[in-house]
């Protein structure tokens, strides 16, 4: 049957727990939490609750626990732009820091690469000799 087979494929490919922390964008799937590695924000909102409150995939991540009261504050308001001003406040704030983490995660990996390619061109043999004058 089907749940056999996933069963076994299971078993065949267990995950090394160090695997998980190599790689920022695994999400893991805990008693219906998510949790995202790599974040500071953990994941409040189950997947169950973000079906339910019908959240596109897109905007599931550690933010969706804010989004699903403004969505509904939103619907009960008629998307009055001056209404439910403070939950859209919160919620954007949440997006802010992430993006801002993914941003200091991205150059703490950028200046890791430019400083591995630093020490390899020092490793290097130069293509042209360089002369006393240059």
């Amino acid at each position: 049957t089907k749940s056999q087979i996933t069963k076994q494929t299971k078993n065949k490919n267990p995950k090394h727990p160090t695997e998980e922390a190599d790689q920022p964008h695994r999400i893991n799937q805990n008693q219906g939490k998510m949790e995202v590695s790599g974040s500071s924000k953990k994941m409040i909102a189950t997947q169950s609750e973000m079906v339910e409150a019908k959240v596109p995939l897109a905007y599931r991540d550690q933010c969706a626990h804010l989004l699903i009261p403004l969505n509904k504050c939103r619907q009960s308001e008629f998307y009055l732009p001056w209404k439910c001003e403070n939950e859209r406040h919160v919620y954007e704030k949440c997006e802010y820091e992430l993006v801002m983490e993914r941003m200091l995660q991205m150059q703490k990996i950028k200046e890791q690469q430019q400083l591995q390619h630093q020490q390899s061109q020092g490793q290097s043999i130069p293509l042209v000799a360089k002369t006393a004058n240059a």
